[in-house]
């Protein structure tokens, strides 16, 4: 018991107040909105873990991935009732093996803290992710009308984008938010869309895209900052 205390209490080290102070705000901006406006308790809780996931992610925290396996659940399921069927196979088929690769992936790459160690791209890397990124969200995209997926293009992006993030996070590599901040616009714009066509139903996600677009550029930010002098412009090699 007092180890597992002693763990828990290791996921909170080199948190600053304010970090603490706009979780917990988050946290209940998105419940007390969404059930003022009639949301449902699967948008509530996928919105709740969603963004705990993100937080600690951000903070380099391994705990991140409990709170992610929730939220690739619930949130597959409400894009699935939307018809965005590429947030659905992208969270499902995808997403849920990823985090449990990632507990394996980062349970060796800690530091003092228990936050990871953190990594950039060179170049010629981040230009090769570019053009594969591109060609992929075209042909997902046609894959996605065939289907009828309601918004087919946005769906597309916002998928493949993800994935390329999401590796990008098991790898710890800061160019991760950069991409997540694109995938976050663009989802606040779809689900925007389908907010103002169903109303209250889709508040928690609405406001739950609008957070980690926000927090991604925080997380950014603070990355960065924290890389050594070396890596913070292009650096060779990913650190593996």
């Amino acid at each position: 018991m007092n180890k597992f205390f002693h763990r828990a209490m290791q996921e909170f080290s080199g948190w600053q107040r304010w970090e603490m102070i706009y979780i917990f705000c988050c946290t209940a901006a998105i419940g007390v909105i969404s059930f003022y406006l009639g949301d449902n308790i699967i948008g509530i809780i996928s919105a709740i873990t969603g963004t705990l996931y993100t937080m600690f992610a951000g903070k380099g925290k391994i705990s991140c991935y409990f709170f992610g396996m929730i939220n690739t659940v619930t949130y597959g399921y409400i894009a699935y009732t939307r018809k965005i069927y590429g947030d659905m196979m992208l969270n499902w088929a995808i997403y849920l093996p990823m985090m449990f690769a990632g507990v394996i992936l980062w349970k060796h790459r800690l530091d003092a803290e228990c936050s990871i160690i953190k990594a950039s791209l060179s170049g010629k890397q981040r230009l090769l992710l570019l053009t594969i990124n591109i060609a992929a969200i075209l042909l997902y995209a046609v894959v996605l009308y065939k289907l009828g997926a309601a918004q087919p293009l946005v769906d597309s992006t916002t998928t493949v984008l993800s994935v390329t993030a999401m590796c990008l996070t098991l790898k710890r590599c800061i160019e991760q938010w950069i991409l997540w901040t694109a995938v976050n616009t663009l989802s606040v714009i779809m689900w925007c869309r389908v907010f103002f066509s169903t109303g209250g139903t889709s508040a928690a996600t609405l406001i739950w895209w609008m957070i980690m677009l926000i927090s991604g550029i925080i997380f950014y930010i603070q990355w960065r900052n924290s890389l050594p002098e070396e890596q913070k412009g292009a650096s060779e090699n990913v650190i593996i």
